[in-house]
C-alpha cells in the first residue's frame, strides 16, 4: 500500500468522504487524527492493520498516550485537546533518574550516527551537561523560552536522514506531532521506523507520561509541570 492509499482508508476510517478525482491527500489534513479516539484509545488499532508487516508496532506505542489520560477529563462538554498526564507528588530521584537516562540515550544515538551526520557539537553539549535540576510547578515554561538549540537541531537532522518520505506512516506525521505538539513524543511513537539501536525517547515519555516536560536550556536539563 502507498502512502496515497493509506491515506484514503483512514479517510473512510474517519468516515469522511473522498473525491475520486481530488488531488493528494497531505499530511495536514490528519492534525487532530489520534484525537477521534480519545479517552481509551478504543478503535485506534484499525488505523495500523493496512501495515502488515510493523502495524502492531505502531499499536503497542501509540496506546499508552491513552492509558495516561483520566476518562473523566471527558466526561463534561468541554473535553481535552492534546495528551497531557496530571503532574502527581513524584519522588525527585525518580525525575533525576529519568533525566540522567534521557542524557545518556542521547549520547548514545549520537554516538551511534555520527559516521554520517555531525554531531560533534551537539555530543560536546551533552557531555558539558552542568546538572539535572528538577523545577517548581508552573514555571518550565519560562525555561522553554531560553532552551539551547543545539541538540534539538542535530536531533531533527538525524531523523530526517533516517526517514523514508514515501512510505504510508508518513502520511500521521501532522496526527503525530498534534498528540503533544512536540516532535520528541512524536519520533519515540514511530520510533521504530527509524532503524536505530537506541530509544533516546523512552524516559522522555516516561517524564510526560507523569505530566512532567524535560527542556535543555543554560547547560543544564531542566524537568518541571
Amino acid at each position: 500500500m502507498d502512502k496515497q492509499s493509506y491515506a484514503r482508508f483512514l479517510f473512510q476510517s474517519m468516515d469522511e468522504e473522498i473525491d475520486s478525482d481530488e488531488s493528494d491527500i497531505e499530511e495536514a489534513q490528519f492534525y487532530g487524527y489520534f484525537q477521534m479516539y480519545m479517552p481509551d484509545g478504543k478503535g485506534v488499532e484499525k488505523t495500523f492493520v493496512p501495515l502488515q508487516v510493523d502495524g502492531d508496532e505502531y499499536f503497542q506505542r501509540i496506546i499508552r498516550i491513552y492509558e495516561m489520560l483520566d476518562p473523566e477529563d471527558f466526561s463534561g462538554d468541554a473535553v481535552p485537546g492534546y495528551f497531557h498526564g496530571k503532574a502527581g507528588d513524584v519522588p525527585s530521584d525518580i525525575l533525576m533518574n529519568y533525566g540522567r537516562q534521557f542524557i545518556q540515550g542521547l549520547k548514545d544515538l549520537l554516538a551511534e550516527t555520527s559516521e554520517k551526520n555531525d554531531t560533534a557539537d551537539a555530543a560536546a553539549y551533552l557531555t558539558g551537561i552542568e546538572e539535572v535540576r528538577i523545577l517548581p510547578h508552573g514555571s518550565i515554561e519560562d525555561i522553554r523560552q531560553q532552551y539551547d538549540p543545539e541538540i534539538y537541531e542535530t536531533i531533527s537532522d538525524i531523523i530526517s536522514e533516517h526517514r523514508d518520505y514515501n512510505e504510508p506512516i508518513e502520511i500521521l506525521d501532522e496526527a503525530y506531532y498534534s498528540i503533544a505538539c512536540d516532535y520528541w513524543i512524536s519520533y519515540y511513537l514511530q520510533w521504530h521506523r527509524y532503524g536505530l539501536k537506541a530509544d533516546p525517547f523512552a524516559p522522555y515519555f516516561e517524564l510526560y507520561r507523569l505530566g512532567y516536560s524535560a527542556v535543555f536550556a543554560e547547560n543544564k536539563l531542566y524537568i518541571g509541570s
